[in-house]
């Protein structure tokens, strides 16, 4: 029984369908020999229907059939699915009483079988495939004789698909000889007689020799040897070698249909027919002649190895599998001072290592043992104990199997080298940290050409961080191209670039920034094929200053040919405000005392609205008293600054949002404003603060100059006047002298002495400075020429000192009024005298002086009916310089003049106006 043998059901099944394939006769055309044995069987058995039935999984199919019409049905109705498991001829008499078929389809439909007699189809190795059956539709029964038929046809059947298998195998073996022949063309095939005369020939022994198979049958396979081997009775000698043997071997060299020569290894075996029989040999060769080569360089290589290993300078170690020390070349012997490698033969060799290098060497060995490569680099010591750096490769040497049966180690001496990449990485980190920290921008670029070769573009390689802040390109911009990042880049550029790469010439030239208010010096070279490099200095402060020593220049320039005020304050503000690119720039009187400036001239920026006029300082904040004080007023954000946050929005309504205020002082007063205004937060440089105060100083100098010219005049017209007052002076003294002089030689003494003194007071008008001294000493001085008798002037009054500049004028006007009174008052008659008296108080906090001259016992005053200079001289007095007020009166009793002054502005010392 099938499952007997095979297992179970469904092993049976498995093996089954396995089979099938191996015949290949499922689903295949109907075949005469097998559509006879079924008609047979149904004329022998008497039997309407007989089928050659074959079980498929869930089908029964029939490789031959007559009187059924089907060429198969599902398993469920198979009746030889149950013969299949018998071991002889299976029969069912009456399938409607039998319960394995009563209810069979067939039976109870369609045919309406009644009866079935079946042989199963066993293989060699007893599986059932199938059964063929012989069917009735009336109860029925076989005689011995039908039995016996339907056995020994089932047999038949059997036979037949074995005979069809045989021959299919046969075929496919033929098929995939000759195929094997055909594709073996790195073989030449070459089948002989008995003679050696040749029967067969290959592809693969036309490819290998040249000839053909037609050129070549029929040839003696002496052709194809030297003739040398055919002299010595080579081929015979193969031939009987592989009689005796079985087979013959040779490896020389043979002749191709060229002539040419090359060396084969090949065989030559006996050919036998079916019955052992000899009837000929086949010979096989197989081009050798590149392996031959390859072996004979491989022997050069070998010796050449041998060689390098003598003279290579590396230490070259062979491991066993524990790596121990079983070889090292004679170079390692010197680079790793060994005299006697016995010493360390045998010797672990990571055991040379320490610390982290034992690590290092164990698990290089492990890589090498694992079939990989080991590497790393160490220190170690030499036999003599020099320390060395060593670069380590561990690598398996292989054996027959592939696998590692020795480990070869190469350690090279890299100290020299080491010292020098040590000193190439600190070089590098130094001149990295320079490229990094620089202050001036770098970067590396590639131009990029379109299909004409144009340059069209170019892509940044490298870029440092001064680079990136100038320009505003993150480092990460390496990678991409200038138009990637700004797409508006100008062309010029571009070419410029491309020019020095093409011309390999430097270029230098400068390109502005106006997003960042900043102008660069570019110095742009070639490097390597479409590389450049250019580097970014800064000289924006040089441009800044260059405009700022040009501006005073043309300050300078244009102030000198010119002698009105406004003009030069004009020019003033407009060169700082556009040099200092301000809003508003200017330069202003200020009255000290009511804090308020008056703008007469200033500059205003295009589009900028004008501030002329006057202001009161405290509008804008609370910095008037520094100012007053001689201090710079520098705000860089008004609105934030505490001295303007309050006041901001007035000061934003002018347009200004940071302010440079320069005040400039005389004698301790504030009396003047340079002024530079932005309408942006902006943080003042010291350069800029210098440049504005250079622009002060300037101004004031040619305000100066002017007033210094008007000085001059008057001093012109002052002198004019004293040398007639000084004639005049001259005879008055000698008049008085002499009207009281006793004799003539008291007279000489008097007159000279008064014309000394005279010429005194001459020289100190003259020379314009007169110093500091108590008030006085002071007037007793100016007066002192005047005094032909100690009762001549009356003073009185508290000490004080009076001031350089204060004591100028008020000299100037004592000596004028003297000389009046000289000439017209009371100094002209012998009676007349002269008071002085002054006095101190305080005016709304402010100390002030009141000094009075009055004159009596002189003639009749009547007032003048013009104004003379004199007269013109005494009423400026103090008021002009110092805030002072003078009055003359004219009472018929004798002139009075009032002098009303702060003393602060009589103390004051004559310096010279400063700007801060």
């Amino acid at each position: 029984m099938d499952g007997g043998m095979l297992g179970s059901g469904e092993d049976v099944e498995v093996y089954r369908r396995a089979e099938m394939a191996s015949y290949a006769i499922l689903d295949t055309p109907a075949e005469a020999e097998f559509q006879d044995i079924v008609k047979v069987a149904s004329e022998v058995c008497g039997m309407p229907v007989s089928l050659i039935s074959l079980l498929d999984g869930d089908r029964q199919w029939f490789k031959a059939e007559t009187g059924f019409g089907e060429s198969e049905t599902p398993l469920s109705h198979s009746i030889c699915a149950h013969a299949v498991r018998q071991d002889d001829v299976f029969e069912i008499e009456d399938l409607t009483r039998d319960g394995r078929t009563s209810s069979n389809p067939l039976v109870t439909g369609g045919p309406q079988v009644r009866f079935y007699a079946g042989a199963p189809l066993r293989t060699p190795d007893g599986l059932a495939l199938g059964a063929l059956c012989v069917l009735d539709t009336k109860p029925n029964k076989l005689t011995p004789s039908q039995t016996f038929v339907l056995r020994t046809l089932a047999h038949q059947v059997v036979t037949t698909l074995e005979l069809r298998r045989s021959l299919r195998l046969r075929k496919e073996s033929d098929r995939r000889n000759k195929a094997i022949l055909e594709s073996a063309v790195d073989y030449a095939i070459v089948s002989l007689d008995l003679k050696g005369t040749v029967t067969s020939w290959s592809p693969g022994a036309e490819r290998i020799l040249g000839w053909d198979e037609a050129e070549m049958c029929g040839k003696p396979v002496h052709v194809f040897f030297t003739k040398e081997d055919i002299a010595g009775g080579i081929p015979e000698q193969e031939m009987a070698s592989a009689l005796l043997k079985g087979r013959g071997v040779d490896e020389r060299w043979h002749v191709r249909k060229d002539g040419g020569r090359f060396w084969a290894n090949g065989e030559m075996m006996p050919l036998r027919d079916e019955d052992g029989r000899h009837e000929g040999f086949l010979k096989i060769l197989r081009d050798r002649t590149e392996q031959r080569n390859a072996a004979a360089k491989e022997q050069a290589d070998a010796a050449f190895m041998r060689g390098v290993l003598a003279s290579s300078a590396d230490c070259i170690k062979v491991l066993d599998l524990d790596a121990k020390l079983t070889f090292m070349n004679e170079g390692g012997f010197e680079v790793m001072e060994v005299s006697d490698f016995n010493e360390i033969r045998g010797c672990p060799w990571p055991d040379f290592w320490v610390g982290s290098g034992n690590a290092d060497a164990q698990q290089a060995v492990w890589s090498a043992l694992a079939g990989g490569t080991g590497h790393f680099q160490g220190q170690a010591d030499t036999f003599k104990g020099t320390p060395k750096w060593w670069d380590v490769q561990v690598t398996p040497i292989r054996g027959p199997d592939g696998q590692p049966e020795r480990l070869l180690v190469v350690s090279r001496d890299i100290t020299r080298q080491r010292a020098s990449e040590q000193s190439v990485a600190e070089s590098e980190r130094r001149w990295r940290g320079l490229f990094e920290g620089m202050q001036e921008g770098f970067f590396s670029g590639e131009i990029i050409r379109d299909a004409e070769g144009m340059p069209v573009d170019y892509r940044f390689v490298e870029i440092n961080p001064a680079f990136a802040a100038q320009s505003g390109l993150p480092v990460e911009t390496v990678g991409r191209t200038i138009r990637e990042v700004v797409p508006g880049i100008p062309a010029w550029l571009i070419e410029t670039y491309a020019r020095v790469v093409e011309t390999g010439n430097a270029e230098v030239f400068e390109i502005g920034v106006p997003e960042l208010g900043r102008v660069f010096e570019v110095r742009a070279y070639r490097e390597a094929g479409n590389r450049f490099a250019a580097m970014f200095i800064d000289v924006s402060e040089r441009k800044r200053a260059d405009a700022r020593r040009a501006a005073l220049a043309e300050l300078g320039d244009r102030l000198r040919n010119t002698a009105d005020k406004g003009e030069i304050v004009r020019v003033a503000s407009e060169i700082l405000g556009r040099t200092l690119a301000l809003s508003h720039a200017g330069y202003g009187a200020v009255d000290h005392d009511k804090e308020t400036i008056l703008v007469d001239h200033g500059w205003s920026a295009p589009g900028m609205p004008g501030i002329g006029g006057l202001h009161g300082f405290r509008n804008y904040g609370s910095y008037i008293e520094s100012l007053k004080s001689g201090h710079a007023v520098i705000i860089d954000n008004v609105t934030d600054d505490p001295r303007t946050a309050p006041d901001a929005d007035a000061l934003t309504a002018i347009r200004a949002r940071a302010l440079l205020n320069l005040p400039l002082m005389e004698h301790g007063r504030f009396v003047a404003l340079l002024f530079a205004l932005k309408d942006v937060p902006y943080a003042w440089k010291p350069e800029e603060i210098g440049f504005a105060n250079n622009i002060a100083d300037r101004t004031r100098a040619a305000l100066a100059r002017i007033e210094a010219e008007e000085r001059q005049r008057t001093l012109n017209l002052e002198l004019s006047h004293r040398m007639k007052n000084m004639l005049a002076m001259v005879q008055s003294i000698a008049t008085q002298t002499m009207r009281t002089a006793t004799d003539l030689n008291a007279a000489k003494e008097v007159l000279a002495g008064r014309l000394i003194a005279l010429s005194k007071s001459h020289d100190l008008l003259l020379s314009g400075t007169v110093g500091s001294a108590p008030i006085e000493t002071l007037i007793r001085s100016a007066l002192q020429s005047h005094e032909d008798n100690p009762g001549r002037f009356v003073l009185k009054g508290p000490s004080f000192t009076v001031g350089s500049k204060a004591a100028l004028s008020l000299s100037l006007m004592l000596h004028e009024l003297a000389t009046n009174a000289a000439k017209y008052g009371a100094l002209s008659t012998t009676e007349g005298k002269v008071s002085v008296a002054w006095d101190l108080r305080e005016n709304d906090g402010e100390p002030r002086c009141t000094l009075r001259w009055s004159e009596r016992g002189g003639p009749v005053v009547e007032p003048p009916k013009r104004t003379g200079f004199g007269s013109r001289l005494i009423g400026r007095g103090l008021a002009g310089s110092f805030g002072g007020e003078v009055q003359l009166s004219y009472p018929a009793s004798g002139v009075v003049c009032s002098v009303d002054a702060p003393l602060a502005g009589l103390q004051a010392e004559d310096t010279p106006p400063q700007c801060h």
